[in-house]
């Protein structure tokens, strides 16, 4: 019975228990689509027949955005490795039978928003080309699919990449959002105001262990998949652990200023959730990223998850060199810095 006083008497609970869930409803029943949409493909053919079905085919969907005219043969491959295009459409014609071929090449990183256009585009351009094709042959178009850094399809490679980031981060954010206000519910948060110590360093000497801990975590995730899984590890994961000391610090610090705003540890954890849930629905982890409107994808690229989950696909995946992590490095240390400044504020106005 006093628990339930004490609950009905906190405002401060009570807006975390019953606003928050209203506005996460609101915010991911506008924001997340099942399919893609303006998915870039790249169309190649040297059959005047075969290209006017699939471009029909191409332009009856609204999930797709065609780069440049239709390339001649091997052309719509190339722009899938060279990242132009997410899927690239290739039409043949076998000189001797008539029979039509299509060979789609498809970049499997990133398997939320790929596979549903593939799946469409095998469909519709099947069924359109088989409507010219057969009449003129007799017989039926063949459709080939190449999975680009997934060729065995492997269920794993699909989600193993992006679920070390969203493990690491719910971990670093749950250990900083509990950090100043376990001190204050175990009676040591009075000793702590009584040392000489300034926000800066108190932030910096209570998270470094926890930062340490997000490392080897890290650490023993990429070790796991790739014993257990088979996802390759390249000489280039070194700089995807280096970009980890940013996205760990990222949210840790973050925890930290929602540490130093709430009052218990249920408050902690509920103002957690609010941070983590829309970090990984906007990320890409689960939903295809450019399906969701232009206000919820520039919300997605803000939070460090959704550029770590790129930077893990391009290493583990793709292969890209150890460079290509500093793009997405860039805006994980921006959110840092930002959450830094704000927890140095917030842990200050509780030093008053």
């Amino acid at each position: 019975m006093v628990e339930s006083l004490q609950l009905i008497y906190d405002p401060a609970t009570m807006a975390l228990i019953f606003l928050l869930p209203v506005f996460q409803i609101l915010l991911y029943g506008y924001a997340i689509q099942f399919e893609p949409r303006d998915v870039p493909v790249a169309v190649a053919s040297s059959d005047a027949d075969l290209s006017k079905s699939a471009a029909q085919s191409i332009k009856a969907s609204n999930l797709f955005r065609q780069i440049g005219p239709i390339g001649a043969p091997g052309t719509a491959r190339q722009a899938v490795l060279a990242r132009r295009a997410q899927v690239g459409v290739e039409l043949s014609r076998d000189p001797h039978t008539g029979a039509a071929g299509v060979a789609i090449t498809a970049d499997a990183s990133d398997p939320a928003e790929t596979r549903p256009a593939v799946a469409v585009l095998e469909t519709g351009i099947w069924r359109r080309i088989a409507e010219t094709a057969t009449v003129s042959t007799g017989q039926k178009p063949e459709i080939k699919v190449d999975w680009l850094y997934d060729p065995e399809g492997r269920g794993a490679w699909r989600i193993a990449p992006g679920l070390i980031g969203v493990i690491v981060m719910i971990t670093m954010l749950f250990l900083g959002a509990l950090t100043l206000v376990r001190e204050r519910e175990r009676g040591s948060w009075e000793t702590l105001l009584a040392t000489p110590v300034r926000p800066a360093e108190a932030l910096i000497g209570k998270l470094s262990p926890y930062l340490l801990i997000g490392l080897v975590q890290t650490v023993a995730m990429l070790g796991l998949i790739h014993l257990m899984f088979g996802v390759p590890t390249p000489p280039a994961t070194w700089a995807l652990v280096g970009a980890t000391l940013a996205f760990a610090s990222a949210y840790l610090v973050l925890g930290f200023a929602i540490s130093a705003v709430v009052q218990t540890q249920l408050q902690a954890v509920q103002a957690s959730v609010f941070i983590y849930l829309p970090s990984m629905l906007l990320s890409g982890f689960m939903f295809p990223f450019d399906g969701m409107p232009g206000w919820a994808r520039v919300i997605g690229d803000a939070f460090p998850l959704t550029h770590y989950i790129r930077a893990t696909r391009d290493i583990l995946l793709r292969g890209d060199p150890a460079a290509s992590t500093l793009a997405h490095t860039a805006p994980m240390l921006a959110f840092a810095a930002a959450a830094f400044a704000a927890a140095i504020l917030l842990y200050r106005r509780r030093l008053d």
